[in-house]
């Protein structure tokens, strides 16, 4: 099985580096004008993944494996493409650019639902351990 909390993590990572760079560009101009963008960088890219990424690396023994495999791309696609498709929306808003990151938004919510249900459904991972 992919170990989803290193790519989680890693990825994560790189949308740190970018929210971080386009912060420090918009501070420099005085133009705030990609706050948005920039903010759902730092939250979808970052503090999501990331936070996926630990969960993933707390609770390992997952029962719902196809589900977590669902989760983990469908994080990615929604998760990733979101937040570019709304920078490209503010530089450049029209049909295709509004459609780019409307499409990865729904797919994200997928992705949560998907987390959701590993949290509140999986068997395994707030299993009580009788041996301890």
């Amino acid at each position: 099985m992919i170990n989803y909390s290193k790519w989680f993590i890693r990825i994560a990572a790189l949308y740190s580096l970018l929210g971080a760079l386009i912060g420090s560009d918009m501070a420099g101009k005085k133009d705030y004008s990609l706050t948005p963008a920039h903010a759902h960088i730092l939250v979808v890219g970052w503090l999501t993944l990331f936070a996926y990424g630990i969960f993933y690396k707390v609770f390992k023994d997952i029962s719902m494996k196809k589900t977590a495999r669902i989760h983990f791309w469908t994080s990615l696609i929604g998760g990733g493409l979101m937040p570019l498709g709304m920078l490209f929306y503010y530089k450049m808003p029209n049909t295709a650019s509004l459609l780019s990151f409307i499409i990865p938004a729904c797919i994200l919510l997928v992705a949560i639902v998907l987390f959701i249900s590993i949290v509140f459904f999986d068997k395994k991972i707030f299993a009580s351990d009788s041996s301890k």
